[in-house]
C-alpha cells in the first residue's frame, strides 16, 4: 500500500517501496482564475467583433484586421491552452520498478512518456539554473512553463513540476531518487 510521503496544495505523492506517484495540478487560486477567464472571455470578444467587421473594410483596412486577427488567433490559442491547464491540468510522473511514465493531461487528453526506470539520467532542479527574468515569467499565472524538474532520458531531455518552489522540486528529487537506480 502506498503511504502519503508528501503533500502540498498542488503536489500529492504515493510513495511506497517498489513505486512512485507524484501528481502535480496545473489548478490555481479561485481569484487567479477569475482573472484569467475574464481575460480569455475579453479576448475571446474583442476578436470575434474584428473578425465580424473584417468583410465591410476594403483595401488597406482589411490587410491591417487580418494581420491583427492573426495574431489575435495566436494569442487565442496560447490562452486557451493556459486556461485549460489550470482547470483540468495535472502532471503525473509514476516509477514503479523498471518502467517509468510522465504524463500530461488536461481533461481527457494529453501526452505521455513511456521510460525505462535504467535510462533516466541528470535529474536535478531547473529552477536554481535559471535566471531572474526567465524565472519571473515563467512563474506568471496566465503562462504554461516554468518546470523545475529536469531528467535525460533516451537521449532527450524530459521536465515536469510546472511552477513548484524552488524547495518542493528539491523534494520531489530526493524521493524520486530513491527509486532511481543508482
Amino acid at each position: 500500500m502506498a503511504k502519503l510521503q508528501f503533500e502540498s496544495d498542488r503536489i500529492v505523492v504515493a510513495d511506497s517501496r517498489d513505486s512512485l506517484e507524484i501528481t502535480i495540478s496545473g489548478k490555481i487560486p479561485k481569484s487567479q482564475f477569475t482573472l484569467l477567464s475574464a481575460w480569455l472571455l475579453a479576448w475571446t470578444l474583442a476578436g470575434l467583433f474584428v473578425l465580424s467587421q473584417l468583410f465591410s473594410m476594403q483595401g488597406e483596412q482589411q490587410v491591417y484586421m487580418l494581420v491583427w486577427l492573426a495574431f489575435w488567433a495566436y494569442f487565442e490559442y496560447r490562452v486557451a491552452s493556459v486556461w485549460l491547464w489550470r482547470k483540468y491540468g495535472r502532471e503525473v510522473l509514476k516509477i514503479q520498478g523498471e518502467q517509468t511514465e510522465l504524463r500530461f493531461e488536461v481533461a481527457y487528453g494529453g501526452r505521455a512518456y513511456a521510460l525505462q526506470t535504467s535510462e533516466i539520467r541528470n535529474l536535478r532542479n531547473l529552477e536554481k539554473e535559471k535566471g531572474g527574468f526567465v524565472k519571473s515569467f515563467y512563474s506568471s499565472f496566465w503562462t504554461l512553463g516554468g518546470e523545475a524538474i529536469g531528467f535525460y532520458a533516451k537521449g532527450k531531455l524530459y521536465t515536469m513540476g510546472r511552477q513548484i518552489s524552488v524547495s518542493d522540486a528539491d523534494t520531489l528529487i530526493r524521493l524520486m531518487q530513491k527509486h532511481l537506480p543508482s
